[in-house]
């Protein structure tokens, strides 16, 4: 048994080596296509996976040790052009590559410090420190760009963005956190949402619930507030494009439809044959027949579903601007096959298989509309 067992992690261990192995060798092939384009920053960024998975990796290693500091140089140069036109914004994402590529080397296996440390030199977590606080300052500087300037709303959120930044990597300047508090005012999205009145009261307070969620996901989710308002006051606001300090943007969603298909049965008929073997007296002695039996199996099919239809609008108060729309479907379905059998059945042959019941039609409608608020959740959400 233990003989069994070992030969057992043996074959395991080999099979993950070869499939570590294929996933190395796969992000080396797509670092050499970069190296060949010039892409030497992408290029880097690949083949530190690559010997993440296998720091043994011998081919990656190499090609990381030749990549590294042209990857370095390379973003040294970004960093210079942008600096020669004063765009402060591309120039701190140009550190950010910069900064990444340190950060890389520096979290790397100690055995790939090992391999490499003679030919190249390992970052000092003062020098990134450095690094960082002289990238804070950028930011600050790629923010202040946008200062007394009127900005859309896309505009306005960058520039919260870059002071945020600024201050994660070093709060150098005594002000950038009150910039940053400013710009995030000034970004802020306030939003309030209605249903249609046709929308089920039933299931409103629940898709209100997953929208909100759905819409506050991702990055921009510090930007986002969902607020509420009485049924005149969001009127007043839609119509007239009255923005103030409860809201910004409004969001209409109608619900167009909800269909359901009843539950259905489809039946269909499947004739089987077999032998039942009997023996026969003869003069020449006992004798095996066989006589041929049929019997039949039922085939059944039964499904239902639910389909269901939103329909949003999401405008800017401000401009009176739409700024987002679509419409979105979702199904909720549910289905099951089983057989049963007649006949003179052969010996062994079960009688039918297990037969279930559908999902109801209040389930169907919740998968349904859950199916079509997620995805128009994620458009507002991309456009808001």
């Amino acid at each position: 048994m233990r003989k069994k067992v070992k030969s057992l992690l043996l074959i395991l261990s080999v099979l993950a080596f070869v499939g570590c192995s294929n996933a190395e060798e796969r992000i080396n092939s797509k670092a050499v296509s970069e190296i060949d384009r010039g892409n030497f920053i992408q290029a880097s960024y690949l083949l530190n996976n690559a010997i993440k998975i296998n720091p043994n990796y011998l081919d990656g290693m190499v090609n990381y040790r030749n990549v590294y500091p042209r990857a370095l140089d390379q973003a040294v140069e970004k960093i210079g052009e942008y600096q020669k036109v004063s765009d402060y914004k591309l120039e701190a994402y140009a550190y950010e590559d910069l900064l990444k590529l340190k950060n890389n080397y520096y979290y790397a296996d100690d055995l790939v410090h090992q391999k490499l440390g003679m030919s190249l030199e390992v970052p000092t977590i003062e020098e990134l420190y450095k690094l960082k606080t002289t990238m804070g300052a950028v930011y600050y500087s790629a923010g202040n760009e946008l200062e007394d300037r009127g900005l859309n709303r896309v505009e306005k959120r960058n520039k919260y963005f870059l002071y945020e930044r600024g201050v994660e990597l070093s709060p150098e300047y005594k002000d950038m956190v009150d910039r940053r508090e400013k710009a995030y005012g000034e970004a802020l999205v306030k939003a309030m949402i209605e249903f249609s009145k046709n929308t089920p009261a039933s299931y409103r307070n629940s898709l209100d619930i997953q929208v909100k969620g759905d819409i506050a996901a991702g990055k921009k989710r510090s930007l986002i507030r969902i607020v509420s308002l009485d049924e005149n006051k969001f009127t007043d606001a839609w119509e007239n494009n009255v923005a103030d300090d409860r809201a910004n943007t409004g969001i209409k969603i109608n619900l167009n439809y909800i269909t359901s298909t009843p539950e259905s049965i489809k039946r269909s008929v499947v004739p089987l044959t077999w032998y039942e073997q009997y023996v026969v007296n003869t003069k020449n002695g006992p004798v095996v027949k066989n006589i041929k039996k049929t019997y039949f199996r039922h085939d059944f099919y039964k499904s239902a579903d639910v389909r269901v239809s939103f329909t949003y609008i999401m405008k800017d108060l401000f401009s009176g601007e739409i700024i987002g729309s679509g419409t979105f479907d979702g199904v909720g379905e549910d289905s099951y096959r089983w057989s049963t059998f007649s006949g003179k059945l052969p010996k062994g042959q079960a009688g039918g298989t297990y037969v279930r019941k559908l999902k109801s039609k209040m389930e169907l409608t919740e998968m349904a509309l859950a199916d079509a608020v997620s995805k128009m959740a994620k458009d507002i959400s991309d456009k808001i």
